[in-house]
């Protein structure tokens, strides 16, 4: 009997180390989330904005992938149409990984300059959602924009984006001191954020300059 116990042991001293490595791997996640006002959303002329654009709540966290949720006071189901030809609703998230440096171009027009290196975005094109990550750092060196599809899954009010782990990973790598990233609401055209950049994009709600997840 005693020598039939030893496998089990064996066994048991496994599953603990398998438990460890589990609760380690949990512990090293990064996350930051931050909750915003609700009803604070508007446009031009304090046009109110519909409650699937108002953020109240967003949630960057880093392991081997990075996940971004973004929370809204309204449903994102039955979603009407956007408004104007090619429209779009967007919810994206800023990264800025590199406090000295000022991209061009998409997911803006091609005279967009903004601090983000990537930008991770959800669309809605009146029919169905896309997820996208770009990869801005080739124009400062008068190359194009990197557009990658990731994966997006939509639940009640809340978007959940996905980095997979080796985007995740050049991420991770670029990421100076001093990062920051900022989740907005907006609309536009198709070609604000998917197609050639010539769309004027409507921001709608920000939640700005959050630090780095330590």
């Amino acid at each position: 009997m005693k020598n039939q116990n030893i496998p089990m042991k064996r066994l048991f001293t496994s599953l603990c180390a398998l438990l460890v490595l589990v609760i380690t791997l949990t512990a090293r996640a990064q996350t930051v989330t931050v909750i915003a006002p609700q009803g604070d959303a508007s446009h031009d002329n304090g046009w109110q904005a519909p409650a699937f654009l108002d953020i109240v709540a967003v949630s960057f966290s880093i392991s081997n992938t990075l996940t971004l949720t973004v929370d809204v006071a309204g449903s994102l189901d039955a979603l009407p149409n956007p408004p104007g030809s090619q429209g779009m609703f967007d919810w994206h998230f800023a990264l800025n990984t590199d406090p000295s440096t000022f991209p061009l171009g998409l997911p803006g027009p091609p005279d967009f300059m903004a601090g983000a290196e990537f930008f991770v975005g959800a669309f809605w094109d009146g029919t169905s959602f896309s997820g996208v990550l770009f990869d801005r750092r080739p124009t400062l060196t008068g190359g194009d924009t990197l557009q990658y599809s990731i994966p997006v899954s939509v639940s009640g009010s809340r978007i959940t984006l996905t980095v997979p782990e080796e985007l995740a990973a050049e991420i991770r790598a670029a990421v100076l001191p001093g990062a920051r990233w900022s989740c907005i609401t907006g609309w536009g055209t198709q070609g604000y954020g998917r197609l050639d950049g010539n769309g004027q994009p409507k921001f709608i709600d920000f939640v700005v300059d959050n630090p780095w997840p330590q």
